[in-house]
């Protein structure tokens, strides 16, 4: 079995390549060296070290950039670092082990994995998880993620654009509105593409809001006299977001809290007849 490992210990690197493991292992200390093994290799499994710096970058490019409909999903196996905290973008990973964990049981647990997506029937052709920091940097890096998740989706560049600016409106608002700018909080993206079309789900950590009368308010009258109504009321115009995601996606909706929002787009040439879903 092919196995890639970005490991910093070179001592936990030589205990996953012990006999008995089985593996055909090859190891990277670099994004670029990574990159070039994941094409070459194409690993049953991937061993991540949250100590190395490319950890996450790496985790993100496996799950936007080869992971898809043509090849069955790599997994994941992180094993934790200390401090996360100070991580802006975190992917998580399909597996996650504590410091102690020993290569036998990243090994088994990696390996029961592989089998049993073998046996299953998957339910989408990408899946990816972000948990993103409120603070700008992270924001923006997280926008850039969803811009090349697009590109592949195979939508054109108009709207990749649009569905580009939606995505921003969205995490904009979970930033400032849902999480006050507050760096301690987490924003949650759930980005999942199957057979026809791809859905987001962005979460922050704020108490919500009232989305039945904003969405109610949203139907009855237009992006202008909603933007009009809300600066002769002295409030800030932030609500004209909700106008341009649905302009821009076939559906969009909110949790019961008010503190998610849910966006999905049709894959193109996927999309059903008028009044379908």
């Amino acid at each position: 079995m092919k196995v890639l490992a970005a490991v910093g210990d070179p001592a936990f690197v030589g205990e996953l390549q012990a006999r008995e493991r089985g593996l055909d292992l090859s190891a990277a200390s670099s994004m670029e060296e990574a990159t070039g093994l994941l094409q070459e290799r194409e690993p049953a499994f991937v061993v991540v070290d949250e100590r190395l710096a490319f950890a996450h970058e790496l985790t993100i490019a496996i799950k936007s950039e080869i992971d898809g409909p043509d090849r069955d999903r790599i997994p994941v196996v992180a094993i934790e670092r200390g401090g996360g905290d100070g991580v802006g973008v975190r992917c998580l990973p399909d597996l996650r082990f504590a410091p102690g964990a020993t290569a036998a049981e990243v090994v088994q647990a990696a390996k029961a994995l592989v089998m049993r997506r073998a046996r299953q029937r998957r339910l989408f052709d990408q899946e990816l998880v972000l948990e993103v920091r409120t603070e700008p940097e992270s924001v923006e890096l997280t926008g850039d993620v969803f811009d090349r998740l697009m590109a592949i989706a195979g939508y054109t560049e108009e709207e990749q654009v649009r569905l580009g600016h939606t995505f921003r409106e969205a995490m904009g608002n979970a930033a400032e509105h849902g999480n006050k700018n507050d760096p301690k909080r987490r924003i949650l993206v759930n980005y999942l593409r199957s057979a026809d079309r791809i859905t987001v789900v962005i979460t922050d950590e704020g108490p919500g809001f009232d989305t039945a009368a904003f969405l109610a308010r949203a139907e009855q009258v237009s992006a202008l006299e909603h933007t009009r109504s809300r600066r002769a009321n002295e409030v800030r115009p932030g609500g004209l977001g909700v106008f341009i995601m649905k302009q821009t996606c076939d559906k969009i909706g909110f949790n019961g809290a008010g503190n998610a929002i849910y966006l999905m787009k049709f894959l193109p040439g996927h999309a059903p007849p008028s009044g379908v879903e």
